[in-house]
């Protein structure tokens, strides 16, 4: 089984804040959940692993390259999605074909079948889409070309109940697949505990807790009891984001 994430004494300014992670890896075949109270540093340290910005220092390496260094390679292999991912004004059908050049591994059986699980109109214009639909699409975007890690920072805004099933159903089929691990942070903690194998808890930019999560939170609490406990809560501990 290989690391396809490995971070060694990293730290990212921003302001006052600091991400400071002095040692982390994740390996092939795992569901990670992300979590924390607002302002933890979780979203920092997806754009980090997805090349969207570099550490002040240390050593970030996601499926064996260094992000900023190598954009296009591991691009390539890496899906990011979250609810803010501009979409161009175009037909959603007309927006696939195009990003479907940039992949060698674009799975056009795939999309069909997440545009009809999504209930995705490939004819229907992106500036006319909901909320969750733009989550829908972005969900596609970010899967369509069968990475070996895909990142959600909070897929779940403006879906429903069966949308958010769909999207975990998903989840659990994407990481079936060969050399593939799914970090998602999302404040949706029911949904995390039902599909998460493992944790990497922030708080102030400091992990808080990580490791299996059913030896972390154990069957006498929740996730969100587990988080009160280990003072990783915020102020409203329900939407620990």
């Amino acid at each position: 089984m290989k690391t396809l994430v490995e971070l060694q004494d990293i730290k990212v300014r921003r302001g006052a804040f600091t991400l400071d992670i002095p040692s982390w890896t994740l390996q092939e075949g795992h569901i990670l959940g992300l979590v924390g109270p607002n302002a933890a540093g979780k979203s920092t340290l997806l754009e980090l692993l997805a090349g969207f910005l570099p550490a002040d220092s240390g050593r970030v390496s996601v499926v064996g390259k260094t992000p900023v260094s190598n954009v296009e390679e591991v691009r390539s292999q890496v899906g990011f999605m979250n609810d803010t991912y501009p979409l161009p004004n175009m037909r959603i059908g007309s927006l696939l074909k195009m990003v479907s050049g940039y992949y060698k591994t674009w799975d056009t059986g795939l999309v069909e079948t997440l545009l009809k699980r999504f209930e995705v109109d490939p004819g229907q214009a992106t500036h006319t889409l909901s909320k969750g639909q733009g989550t829908r699409l972005r969900l596609i975007l970010a899967m369509a070309f069968q990475p070996r890690l895909l990142i959600l920072d909070e897929p779940a805004t403006g879906l429903d109940l069966a949308g958010r099933r769909e999207l975990l159903r998903t989840v659990l089929e994407f990481v079936k697949g060969p050399n593939k691990s799914v970090i998602i942070s999302s404040h949706m903690l029911g949904d995390l505990e039902r599909i998460a194998d493992t944790l990497l808890v922030l708080d102030r930019g400091h992990i808080v807790k990580q490791g299996n999560t059913q030896e972390l939170v154990g069957d006498e609490r929740t996730l969100e009891e587990a988080l009160l406990l280990w003072g990783a809560a915020g102020t409203n501990h329900s939407q620990a984001a």
